[in-house]
């Protein structure tokens, strides 16, 4: 066929995402686990998620220390073999602590999923938590922040969120160098069991998965996990500090941090949806008002962002960048006449046409795949809710104008209420 190059191909509207059906199946222990199913693949994919997140820790660095021990040695393996069975079955391992939950990631060839059921069973209901490999873990993470204290984007994020949430919110996740030394392994032991319930755990398998062959090795295996019941977390109120700019002393820094925010808009509210459309036409893109101005016509940075963060118990909204020392100042103004813009003028619409082409372009990457689908699952079931949200998602877009965009911005956005904070910097 002869192609014409001549004229450029016809634009079609991005189409709608195709959702893999996922099945639910409650063991007998009360334990969920969740399927979905791609025969395309040969390979498979376990999440394990626990209730045991930053938020229920008793102290600093215990949930992400426990978490990080789990494939550190059990009562008969120790961490060198744990590590050699992954190695010679070709799998990989992922261990990630949240605020709420914490995640173990197995990949492996779907011949072996039953065999990586087993073993991470093994690491959940018969970890050591062995005190040697404790202190190489603290040790090491608190070089880390050793070091990332002489960071001024490190620093400027402690100090916003320890300002948004107040010091002693678990959402602010503050501890100090010495915390690293507080922490044991009777401590870790404690804080393991006593949020080790099957009713409050899950497991995802996605990619090739056979649900007749693996769910009898699921339920197998973590038979003796205990039904406890855990009660609902509380919802902790906030303690933020008063709105205003805020300045965490760097001497000799050569760029400076700043991170500005507030509240932000929770999963369930009703303008969620448009604000994070809004927030797309601020910084939520590379084209971008924050972008095109301070980096591209001001030089100020390589790169600005701003985000809305949905937390189980709370929610806030953050632009961050780094600029060079002597434009801190400068870029703050910048920040304000955008945020201002967005209030007193509607978004064109060829402008919020090219946002919300986007916008749909991102909840398809989002959902491309058997595995993305099924990490974003994961995320929306600790919500009550499933991938279809994004279907209605679409239809929220579809449905913003430039007048609402203009309410919204007014209502989410006023600067009064907003925390800057500038690390490093002229003062």
């Amino acid at each position: 066929m002869k192609i014409n190059r001549h004229s450029p191909p016809a634009l079609h509207p991005p189409g709608t995402p195709t959702l893999i059906p996922h099945r639910d199946t409650r063991l007998g222990n009360g334990m969920n686990v969740t399927c979905l199913h791609d025969p395309l693949q040969e390979t498979c994919k376990i999440d394990l998620v626990l209730p045991h997140g930053i938020y229920h820790q008793p102290r600093p660095l215990l949930a992400s220390t426990t978490i990080n021990l789990l494939n550190e040695g059990t009562g008969t393996l120790t961490a060198a073999e744990i590590a050699e069975f992954f190695d010679f079955h070709g799998a990989s391992i992922e261990l990630h602590t949240g605020m709420h939950h914490s995640t173990i990631s197995i990949l492996s060839l779907r011949e072996h999923a039953g065999k990586m059921i087993e073993m991470l069973a093994t690491m959940i209901l018969e970890s050591a938590f062995p005190r040697r490999e404790m202190e190489i873990f603290t040790r090491n993470k608190k070089q880390q922040h050793e070091d990332n204290m002489g960071k001024t984007s490190y620093l400027a994020q402690r100090a916003f969120s320890r300002l948004l949430h107040g010091e002693q919110h678990p959402y602010a996740n503050h501890f100090t160098g010495e915390d690293f030394d507080r922490v044991t392994t009777a401590g870790i032991r404690e804080f393991y069991r006593a949020r080790l319930s099957a009713t409050a755990t899950r497991v995802i398998l996605s990619g090739n998965v056979d649900e007749a062959a693996l769910l009898p090795v699921v339920e197998r295996a973590f038979s003796s996990l205990p039904p406890l019941p855990l009660a609902p977390d509380e919802e902790i109120p906030p303690s933020p500090a008063s709105p205003g700019i805020y300045r965490v002393d760097k001497p000799k820094a050569v760029q400076a941090s700043i991170r500005v925010g507030k509240e932000g808009a929770r999963l369930h509210e009703e303008d969620y949806i448009p604000f994070l459309l809004l927030n797309t036409v601020l910084g939520g893109y590379f084209g971008s008002r924050l972008m095109s101005n301070i980096r591209e016509e001001k030089g100020y940075t390589y790169g600005i962002h701003s985000a809305n963060v949905n937390l189980e118990r709370g929610a806030y909204w953050m632009i961050s960048t780094e600029v060079n020392a002597g434009q801190a100042n400068a870029t703050v103004d910048e920040i304000r006449k955008e945020i201002t813009r967005l209030q007193e003028k509607t978004i064109p619409d060829d402008e919020l046409r090219l946002v919300k082409s986007y916008y749909h372009g991102e909840i398809l990457r989002e959902l491309d795949g058997v595995y993305a689908q099924a990490g974003t699952l994961r995320y929306y079931l600790e919500y009550g809710l499933d991938l279809s949200f994004y279907l209605r998602a679409l239809e929220s877009v579809k449905a913003c104008t430039p007048a609402r965009l203009l309410e919204i911005a007014r209502e989410r956005l006023p600067l009064d209420k907003m925390i800057f904070v500038i690390a490093g910097g002229e003062q």
